[in-house]
């Protein structure tokens, strides 16, 4: 595939403090402006300091979940709920806020999680990070344009590059939002964060159209942030 024309915004800031900070005022600028927004949610080191400072505001009362539905990006199967996504974002952001319990969505315990989106108004913005093999949410490389929420083998670069979250056995299978999902997404700010995942990002951004490389699919968004704390 040729490399397409988008909107694409690329922003720098230094240190990941203030990537951070930005990308949370994104988010709480979402809300502001439509309390009823429908977020698509990343998990990994990258959002964590995002995700504290969205939790001190919550905490703070300057932020109102109430009205909000959160939608996991991916999900490990065969796990220990100590480990799973949807436990990670529990403790990192949704036990600060008041999020009801019935809005926390998570695509291993959704039948048909793309229609359960669809029937919710659709992604109103949603919040990537970038591997290093290039895959978003759990798209790895070889993932088609017109895959939807799927089942899929992780590759061993994304194993090894989670095993630091992982005593023992190294989950290897997971459901993922597809790519045609997170496209369907009105607004994607795409956050990258260290020096490593500068030639991936290039790819991406300013390389072929390819499922060998998955967020390169990002380059027909319409509507698409790129934020990183390195010069790009």
């Amino acid at each position: 595939m040729q490399q397409q024309e988008s909107p694409t915004i690329l922003a720098t800031y230094d240190p990941y403090a203030t990537l951070s900070l930005r990308v949370a005022e994104a988010i709480k600028e979402q809300l502001k402006l439509a309390p009823g927004s429908r977020l698509g949610l990343p998990t990994g080191r990258t959002p964590i300091e995002c995700y504290r400072i969205l939790s001190q505001w919550s905490k703070n009362g300057q932020l109102d979940w109430s009205k909000v539905k959160a939608f996991g990006l991916d999900e490990y199967y065969d796990v220990d709920e100590s480990a799973t996504f949807l436990r990670f974002l529990e403790n990192n952001l949704y036990c600060s806020t008041n999020l009801p319990a019935g809005s926390r969505y998570n695509p291993l315990f959704c039948d048909n999680y793309d229609e359960v989106i669809a029937n919710a108004g659709g992604l109103d913005l949603t919040i990537l990070g970038i591997g290093t093999n290039g895959h978003i949410a759990f798209n790895e490389p070889g993932t088609p344009l017109d895959s939807w929420t799927h089942s899929i083998w992780l590759t061993e670069s994304t194993k090894q590059a989670n095993s630091e979250f992982f005593q023992g056995t190294i989950p290897e299978h997971a459901a993922t939002m597809g790519i045609q999902t997170i496209l369907g997404s009105r607004k994607i700010i795409l956050m990258a964060s260290g020096e490593k995942k500068r030639k991936i990002l290039q790819a991406a951004l300013r390389g072929p159209v390819t499922p060998q490389v998955p967020a390169s699919f990002l380059q027909s968004h319409k509507n698409l942030l790129v934020m990183t704390d390195f010069d790009f």
